[in-house]
């Protein structure tokens, strides 16, 4: 099946989840993310703030934030060339309304920008705060995966272009049930996630 019939269907299913249906899913994806490895040793978590019926990721800033983790969230500022950048930030407070709907940080004189190159030097790594500092995992948002970890997005390309910067992040991808197929044909320019998490 071609990637755009794929990503209407899925898009459809995901579309008829019950808000309760979300909430309880969401929540079970939730407690298997945060007794993961990749997250209980992170330092660095990289997540978009879930919109419409995308499995939530509120839960999830709020506990990275009460953690201690350093939390960005991506910012669009090239959309002819699907280029965002992660901004910090300190409270769910610092997301407001941007372009696609999404709620985004804004970008101020001193905003905090992830660097992928930065946190790619294990020397920038350990001078931030030890031996765990600058791991870093970046959960992906998605239309639809396969068990490879292959995914549909949204069109923009903003994801893959990113992900090509920070081959040494976790990167996980959270999703329904509903949202796994059985194959994704991936482009050249596609990059696989390294896991998937969904409910049981």
């Amino acid at each position: 099946m071609e990637k755009d019939l794929i990503r209407k269907d899925v898009l459809q299913k995901r579309d008829e989840l019950s808000v309760y249906k979300i909430e309880v899913k969401s929540r079970e994806i939730f407690e298997e993310l945060v007794t993961r490895p990749e997250y209980i040793e992170a330092s660095n978590i990289l997540t978009y703030a879930s919109v419409r019926n995308e499995v939530k990721t509120d839960e999830i800033i709020l506990d990275a934030l009460a953690l201690g983790k350093r939390v960005f969230c991506p910012k669009v500022t090239d959309k002819k060339n699907g280029i965002m950048k992660f901004v910090r930030i300190y409270e769910p407070e610092n997301l407001v309304p941007g372009d696609y709907g999404l709620m985004e940080p804004e970008i101020r004189d001193d905003s905090e920008i992830f660097d992928p190159d930065f946190y790619a030097d294990e020397s920038n790594v350990r001078r931030i705060d030890g031996e765990n500092a600058g791991k870093t995992m970046v959960i992906v948002p998605g239309v639809a995966f396969d068990e490879k970890g292959n995914r549909i997005g949204y069109k923009g390309g903003f994801y893959d272009r990113f992900l090509s910067k920070v081959s040494y992040a976790d990167t996980v991808a959270l999703c329904y049930k509903i949202q796994i197929v059985d194959e994704i044909i991936p482009s050249e320019y596609d990059i696989p996630v390294k896991s998937i998490i969904h409910e049981k």
